[in-house]
């Protein structure tokens, strides 16, 4: 048993090394978009079920006209040959589109996509709903997602929960159909497909970045976010200032987890995971776009002032202020505290022990990612977030009841998710090691002997020794409530102690000096 403990405490320590290198190769190798397949009858007749042959543009391979009854045509191709939008993983969505001879959308089908939240939150009929509502719509409309009452677009619904996705779906078609339309016209002595387009309907307005819209959208949203980020700042500066009024912090504090709760995760749906970083990766290794990362505002938000926190505090600005299901835990956990109800805590040994099973998720996640996002997305399920906050157990009953239990389960053991299961936090901890500050602030005597900060830590992130485990801490400033706490932190209670014993005589010897005066 002792063995297996040393050689679990000895993985522990070496997955900072490992980890960094398996999350490069997912960069360098995982992330190489797969060939699209040429376009055959079958295809076709899918799609159009009227279609008789198909023969490609000669000097376009990737076009293909499709000949149907009474010799109509119809001009068929794959996005994937046009355009290459990365959606929420990182990766593009295949489709195949069908254009009739005005320019119309005759028929759109899905070859293939990467994405999470279809393979595990949304059904293919949910999906082919979203995408029958382009066809009919012309090519050179402008199509937004909830843009029915703008002036010059033409609006279709979204899919709940899955905003960037339908975004992506709606320019891809459209930025395809344009780039193919211009390929065809460009190889053909005449482009029917062209020529019979009717004039356009909408009305001549400059076309907005998909982004632009999505913050406009989102405008109040940010605002909130920025000014709540801002207060955040304010209170990393000023930490020292704050905790030594503990009443004052407390307060604020559970306020702030409140507020992160609903407003973050509940309103805004803006819960991190670790299928972020993955399709962060396959955004980098596809080529870099600014477009498809600011598609989601307010996680775009998070996500920046998560890149600097973390150089400069460490992870554990994100893990104990931003993370709306960590938020729910310290919640829950601060609830039966004060109902009476005792946790229970895990012995320090086997504490730092079950450290290891957040990294070998993580390491599983990124092994399945190599050879698909699908199975990784399955496998990142053990992160409760979207049957939480994007759904809101609006799930099946397996999911429902997982994440019940992970709350009921802080309540015996505070934050036991986020300290024993979460892939992200293990992923952010890498980073930590390159932080800037070191604004925790410690005595000689913590751990020689006191262990008050060690005991009262939720996270379990203060060695016996007495120092603070970077890699570990939520940055909940607890310890430093304490630090600065004359009634509970053992050097300030001696000095507390010290002056209320030099007060008596400072005021007997004025008396004397009083009374000697008098005569």
């Amino acid at each position: 048993m002792l063995a297996a403990i040393r050689i679990t405490g000895e993985f522990v320590s070496n997955c900072h090394s490992i980890i960094p290198g398996l999350l490069w190769v997912v960069v360098c190798l995982l992330l190489t978009p797969a060939a699209s397949h040429a376009v055959n009858l079958a295809d076709a007749q899918r799609l159009l079920p009227g279609v008789t042959t198909i023969s490609p543009v000669a000097a376009v391979p990737a076009l293909h006209v499709a000949n149907g009854p009474a010799g109509s045509k119809v001009l068929l191709f794959q996005t994937d040959d046009f355009v290459n939008i990365p959606a929420y993983s990182g990766s593009s969505i295949n489709l195949l589109v069908a254009l009739t001879s005005d320019g119309k959308f005759a028929g759109i089908d899905l070859l293939s996509h990467q994405e999470p939240i279809l393979v595990v939150g949304i059904t293919d009929n949910h999906l082919k709903a979203f995408v029958d509502q382009l066809v009919g719509k012309h090519s050179t409309d402008r199509i937004r997602v909830g843009a029915r009452n703008r002036e010059g677009y033409v609006g279709i619904d979204g899919l709940s929960g899955a905003t960037i996705t339908a975004m992506v779906i709606t320019r891809t078609v459209t930025l395809a159909a344009e780039r193919a339309l211009a390929a065809y016209a460009a190889e053909t002595a005449t482009a029917p497909l062209v020529q019979d387009a009717p004039p356009e309907t909408t009305t001549a307005v400059a076309a907005e970045p998909d982004w632009y819209w999505s913050w406009e959208q989102h405008k109040l949203q940010v605002i909130v976010l920025g000014a709540a980020l801002t207060v955040l700042l304010l209170v990393l500066f000023l930490q020292d200032w704050l905790v030594k009024r503990k009443l004052f912090f407390q307060r604020f504090r559970v306020a702030w987890m409140l507020f992160t709760v609903i407003f973050i995760g509940w309103i805004c749906h803006a819960q991190l995971s670790v299928v972020n970083l993955l399709g962060f990766a396959r955004n980098l290794a596809g080529g870099f776009s600014w477009e498809s990362l600011l598609l989601d505002p307010v996680v775009f938000l998070l996500w920046a002032f998560v890149a600097l926190s973390i150089l400069l505090w460490g992870r554990g600005v994100y893990c104990g202020w931003l993370c709306p299901f960590g938020a729910a835990q310290e919640l829950l956990s601060k609830l039966s505290r004060s109902c009476g109800l005792a946790g229970w805590q895990i012995p320090h040994a086997l504490h730092e022990r079950l450290w290891a099973i957040k990294y070998l998720l993580l390491i599983a996640i990124c092994g399945l990612a190599l050879d698909s996002m699908a199975n990784a997305a399955r496998l990142a399920e053990v992160e409760p977030f979207k049957t939480v906050f994007v759904m809101q157990f609006q799930r099946p009953p397996a999911f429902v009841f997982y994440a019940l239990a992970l709350l009921a389960l802080t309540v015996l053991n505070s934050k036991f998710y986020c300290k024993y299961l979460c892939p992200l936090g293990a992923a952010l901890s890498f980073v930590t090691r390159f932080k800037v500050f070191d604004w925790l602030r410690r005595r000689v005597e913590c751990g020689h002997p006191c262990q008050t900060c060690a005991h009262d830590c939720q996270i379990g992130a203060i060695k016996p020794t007495g120092e603070i485990i970077d890699n570990e801490c939520h940055y909940c400033l607890d310890c430093q409530v304490t630090y600065w706490d004359e009634h509970r932190c053992p050097p300030m209670v001696r000095k507390r102690k010290r002056r209320q014993q030099h007060r008596p005589v400072a005021d007997t010897d004025t008396d004397a000096v009083i009374a000697s005066d008098s005569q």
